[in-house]
């Protein structure tokens, strides 16, 4: 009797395991890694082929004019008064004075300028801004423009990496490859064939759409030509999954929070 009861626990625990949501197992699926939950908002998982990247980079600019954008820090410096220059080298070599963060409100203040929008601006066309306004206050200033600190765009990288965290996009477009390389594979744990990009949208009444999720196969033969064309938007999450994993519905939950990817990482990688 004892060894009939310990059978009948055993059998109803393999029925619960066997419907529990979410958990299905298909060994002899062809879509070995593809994302499978049952909630209606399931995400799109689009594999990362060439023929998908030169679509996506039919109007892309290898080295696209930078915006400046929200927190990012200014280093302006106007030639020949010293007093009028910020984030630059200081008379201590070791230390540099403050920048100008750009405020949430999108804008900057400058002596004799005040408060001026900068937000969407590129370097080029804040220099010339400045330039006009400070020209009522100075003959002809000599004026240049950079961003000593890039904050505004951001990309992170999570699973299987040494070095997890964010990382900013600067100047120069960020692609998988850059990432992958500055997060560090960690081979010896890593399905380099199953590395994700979760990139969330935006619905026509600025609420978070669900994301789309690309799929990178890091085993193919034009895998490190696919992964260095593969650009990165801002607030794009890079998942590199662990060998071994076939059911991916805990990964899903666990990366992608109802209200949204950006707050979790975050804290996540600081």
């Amino acid at each position: 009797m004892k060894q009939l009861k310990i059978l009948g626990v055993l059998s109803i625990l393999s029925l619960l395991v066997g419907c529990a949501p979410g958990m299905q197992m298909d060994e002899n699926s062809n879509l070995r890694g593809a994302f499978s939950t049952q909630e209606s908002d399931k995400p799109d998982t689009l594999l990362i082929t060439p023929a998908l990247v030169a679509q996506m980079n039919v109007n892309h600019v290898n080295n696209p004019t930078y915006k400046v954008g929200v927190q990012d820090v200014l280093m302006i410096r106007v030639w020949g008064d010293a007093g009028l220059s910020t984030g630059g080298e200081t008379k201590d070599t070791d230390k540099k004075s403050d920048g100008l963060v750009v405020q949430n409100n999108g804008t900057i203040f400058y002596p004799y300028v005040g408060n001026i929008k900068v937000v969407g601006q590129s370097i080029e066309q804040i220099r010339v801004l400045l330039s006009e306004k400070l020209s009522k206050f100075i003959t002809d200033p000599q004026i240049s423009v950079g961003v000593s600190e890039y904050r505004s765009k951001r990309v992170h990288i999570m699973g299987e990496v040494r070095k997890p965290g964010t990382y900013p996009i600067t100047n120069t477009s960020m692609s998988i490859l850059d990432l992958t390389m500055l997060g560090g594979i960690n081979n010896r744990t890593a399905d380099t064939e199953q590395i994700f990009v979760i990139r969330r949208a935006s619905a026509n009444n600025d609420t978070t759409a669900k994301p789309v999720i690309y799929r990178f196969d890091g085993g193919s033969a034009d895998s490190m030509l696919l992964a260095g064309q593969f650009y990165l938007n801002a607030n794009d999450v890079v998942f590199v999954a662990p060998a071994g994993v076939v059911s991916w519905n805990r990964v899903i939950s666990n990366i992608l929070p109802s209200v949204g990817i950006g707050a979790k990482i975050d804290s996540f990688g600081n």
